[in-house]
């Protein structure tokens, strides 16, 4: 399904409320876009599931250490082929302590966006790593229409062709 980049949503989860607080406060990316916050997984995935018809483009933005009684989860890795079965066009950011947490990530098949180190200068990061993730979208996106045009013309030409030599043949 093709997603609009014209409008983005944001889903940010964290069990520490005061870092809510400050990524919703400090979260300003030049771009149209939704906020959306929760210190509950629960809610987060309930409302990831509500969004599922909603064609814009959407990024997850997650702490690593993200605990649900719910869910029996520890990790936001652990989390991440939930959020991937309910779209698996998402794109999942993940806050760590430390950028070597990427070597874990490395023995699945659902790997993450990107990592952040969660750190003072995260927003400096974060938002490069979301204007690539929005343009690598709209490239996947164009080449999956030019192909679509290709196969189009080539289907037009094709049957041109046939029409012309079965034309020709009993003329």
């Amino acid at each position: 399904m093709n997603k609009s980049t014209k409008h983005i949503t944001f889903y940010c989860v964290d069990n520490d409320v005061m870092d809510l607080d400050y990524f919703r406060e400090n979260f300003n990316p030049k771009l149209n876009y939704t906020l959306f916050t929760f210190n509950s997984v629960q809610m987060f995935i309930n409302k990831l599931k509500s969004d599922v018809k909603d064609k814009s483009f959407k990024v997850v933005i997650v702490d690593n250490i993200i605990t649900s009684r719910g869910m029996n989860t520890r990790t936001a890795l652990e989390l991440l082929p939930t959020i991937k079965s309910i779209d698996k066009e998402i794109q999942v950011v993940i806050f760590a302590d430390s950028e070597n947490i990427e070597l874990k990530a490395t023995s699945s098949k659902i790997k993450p966006a990107a990592f952040i180190k969660k750190d003072s200068q995260y927003f400096v990061r974060l938002y490069p790593l979301i204007s690539r993730l929005v343009s690598e979208y709209d490239l996947r996106k164009k080449t999956r229409s030019s192909r679509k045009a290709t196969f189009y013309v080539l289907g037009v030409f094709i049957a041109a062709a046939i029409l012309f030599s079965v034309g020709y043949f009993f003329y």
